[in-house]
Formats: structure tokens, C-alpha cells, sequence
């Protein structure tokens, strides 16, 4: 007879669980994210042209991000309408450039093309070569083997 039935009874713990972690912007804006690699930021911190730094001061873009930042800032949409004769010339020129590309692309496919036939034909002749050579060499083989009987 149990004195105390379920005496070593005890909860059973269940495993504690976590909080979802929130994502590093959730938690800070740029301003307050004083990581200089941090990639979230990142384009934040190179339009705005600083680092922050946590002493209120404002650290240098690294020279990568300056070129980026200038280049960023030199990408523009244009408006409708807007554009020069000087843009259309430019255009014009850059076609003008991109057709003789085209032309010297199309001469150096001709030359490859006139190279492949000229090595097809010379693959044919000694292919042609191949074969006689082979066929005298069963005449001698079986001049040799008559010989020896």
C-alpha cells in the first residue's frame, strides 16, 4: 500500500522557447547603426555621403561608396522632351561605332569560315592519303604472307 500515491510527481518542463528575432532594420534606423559593413544600411548610409558614428560625429564614406554615391547621384531619368543635339550626336556616334564593330565581327566570321573549309579540304586529302597508304600496306601485308607459305 502507497503511503503518498504520485508523491514524485512532479510538471515536466517544457523546453523553453525564443522569441522570434526581429530583422536588424526592425530594430534601428540607419542613423543608429554604427556598423560601417552593415549591408541593410548600407545604401542609407552612402546617399546621406556618412558613417554614423556613436559620439554624434560622422565617419567618411570609403572610397568605393564615394564612387558609388557619384554615380548614383549623376543617374537620372529625363524628362519628356528634354535632350540636346549634342546627346543625339553622341547617339549617332555611339551606332555609327557600334555598326563598324558589327562589320569588323561579320569579316572575322568570314575569315573563320574560309579557315574551317580550307582545313575540311586538307582533312579530306589526308583522310584520301590515309586510306591509300592503309590499302598498300594489306597489298604488302599479303605479298608478305604469300611469300612465307
Amino acid at each position: 500500500m502507497e503511503a503518498n500515491p504520485g508523491e514524485d510527481w512532479a510538471p515536466q518542463q517544457q523546453p523553453r522557447q525564443r522569441k522570434a528575432r526581429r530583422a536588424h532594420g526592425d530594430l534601428t534606423s540607419w542613423e543608429h547603426c554604427f556598423n560601417d559593413n552593415c549591408k541593410e544600411h548600407r545604401w542609407e548610409k552612402v546617399e546621406a555621403g556618412y558613417y554614423p558614428r556613436q559620439a554624434g560625429e560622422k565617419g567618411e564614406l570609403s572610397k568605393n561608396d564615394r564612387r558609388e554615391q557619384r554615380k548614383r547621384k549623376a543617374v537620372r531619368t529625363r524628362l519628356e522632351g528634354e535632350g540636346s543635339e549634342k546627346t543625339m550626336e553622341t547617339r549617332e556616334t555611339q551606332i555609327s561605332d557600334l555598326r563598324s564593330q558589327l562589320d569588323r565581327a561579320a569579316q572575322i566570321i568570314v575569315a573563320k569560315d574560309n579557315d574551317f573549309e580550307r582545313l575540311d579540304k586538307e582533312k579530306e586529302k589526308l583522310q584520301q592519303a590515309y586510306n591509300r597508304c592503309k590499302q598498300r600496306m594489306r597489298q604488302i601485308e599479303r605479298m608478305l604472307w604469300k611469300e612465307e607459305v
